[in-house]
């Protein structure tokens, strides 16, 4: 059986993302299928999984923004910046904050550090990995935008609980380290502190509430709910090709019907179906990928 296709998958705390693909491949019974962008296993929420063909399409759904509300807890730090870590107390702080002014600098960040407890590669191994034989490394700080921060109230109204615990919600530019920001925003905050809960709400325009519960797949329904091509990838241009064009496109060939306002890359589709993503080249569209 041959199937490409983009499925939302609800991630439910306490398992990694590869042990979704792992499920997915015995609900479906295909073996390529691969996802975009690693939530830890603590977190819950959005995974887009990428079937068959459209596992090379995985670096587009990734670059786009994501969208999620966390949890942190103030005056302990961890080891890995969430619960999975060594947890220590620290102080808290005595002093009165300003919150708008805290959210207004987070709009502001262009970068923030990469956790040592990370998959970011060093020396082609892996970071944590390093980290859990205690070696000492160096990772660059990660650029970053933050188009949506806010702080969450809780049912009182305050923004810090009697646990001293805070939410917020933001929406992130890819390769956002959330575990660093909440670590970032404890500092302003005058003490230390870890995520405690994170959720993905979205990935573009894909919202959690389209994603499926793993319990509820069977092999004869996993297909009933599966995500358009035109919904995830929103951020390709699109063009529809005729039969002439594809018989071209699918042999890797070059074809007209570039235009100026046409922006890169381009997703190419033959009677609906996506067939290749193709980059401008000499004035006309060259397919980069041919799925």
């Amino acid at each position: 059986m041959t199937v490409n296709a983009f499925i939302a998958i609800d991630k439910p705390a306490g398992i990694t993302s590869f042990e979704v693909i792992r499920c997915l491949r015995r609900i479906t019974g295909i073996r390529k299928i691969g996802h975009t962008g690693t939530l830890d296993p603590f977190a819950t929420g959005l995974l887009i999984c990428c079937i068959g063909s459209f596992t090379r399409l995985a670096s587009f759904v990734e670059a786009g923004d994501k969208t999620y509300s966390a949890t942190v807890q103030l005056g302990q730090t961890s080891t890995t910046g969430d619960p999975e870590g060594i947890i220590e107390a620290v102080d808290l702080p005595s002093t009165v904050c300003d919150y708008q002014e805290i959210a207004g600098k987070a709009l502001e960040l262009s970068e923030l550090p990469v956790p040592i407890y990370s998959a970011v590669k060093i020396s082609g191994q892996r970071a944590y990995k390093l980290a859990r034989n205690g070696e000492e490394m160096i990772i660059p700080p990660r650029g970053v935008r933050i188009s949506q921060f806010e702080f969450s109230s809780w049912p009182d109204g305050s923004v810090i609980n009697h646990n001293n615990q805070f939410s917020y919600r933001c929406r992130v530019s890819k390769g956002t380290y959330i575990r660093s920001l909440s670590q970032w925003l404890a500092k302003q905050l005058g003490t230390e502190g870890y995520t405690i809960s994170l959720r993905r709400e979205s990935i573009g325009n894909i919202t959690v509430g389209q994603a499926l519960i793993l319990e509820d797949l069977t092999p004869e329904n996993w297909q009933d709910n599966l995500l358009k091509p035109q919904d995830v990838l929103v951020d390709l241009s699109e063009m529809d090709i005729e039969e002439a064009q594809y018989n071209i496109v699918k042999n890797g060939g070059d074809i007209c019907g570039a235009t100026p306002e046409i922006q890169e890359p381009i997703a190419l589709y033959y009677e609906s179906v996506i067939v290749a993503v193709g980059v401008l080249k000499q004035g006309q569209i060259h397919p980069r990928i041919v799925l």
